[in-house]
């Protein structure tokens, strides 16, 4: 789906880091803090790896993941769902390895794909 344009206003004003969510094969769920996020095309967002371990894993065992974040005035929260592709090599590692600081180490790239997208509890479409 392609990702609201109110979400994408959102996500440029958005206050701190977001939340990635995973979930280990087992049910187990994980939760990371994450600063290196971008919006990727019309239907993603590109999320870094510098130092995923549980997280990469979940992904690699085929994990769907929500990305959450805060409105910049703090009122809103918006949480997206979707499916991940994970590249360890390859033209998009090499693109955020070029927009990283030269002293963080780029393990990956983890591209979530956008399924749902939810102000809250109510879906958006």
């Amino acid at each position: 789906m392609s990702i609201p344009e109110q979400i994408l206003a959102e996500w440029e004003q958005r206050n701190g880091p977001a939340a990635l969510s995973t979930v280990s094969n087992d049910g187990m769920p994980n939760v990371v803090y994450t600063a290196f996020v971008s919006q990727y095309g019309d239907d993603a967002f590109i999320i870094t790896d510098h130092f995923f371990s549980k997280t990469r894993d979940n992904i690699l065992q085929g994990s769907r993941g929500a990305l959450v974040f805060m409105s910049g005035d703090g009122r809103r929260s918006y949480q997206l769902k979707g499916e991940f592709e994970y590249h360890k090599d390859g033209d998009v590692l090499e693109k955020v390895r070029a927009s990283m600081p030269p002293n963080l180490p780029s393990k990956g790239a983890a591209i979530l794909r956008i399924k749902e997208v939810y102000s809250g509890a109510a879906r958006l479409d």
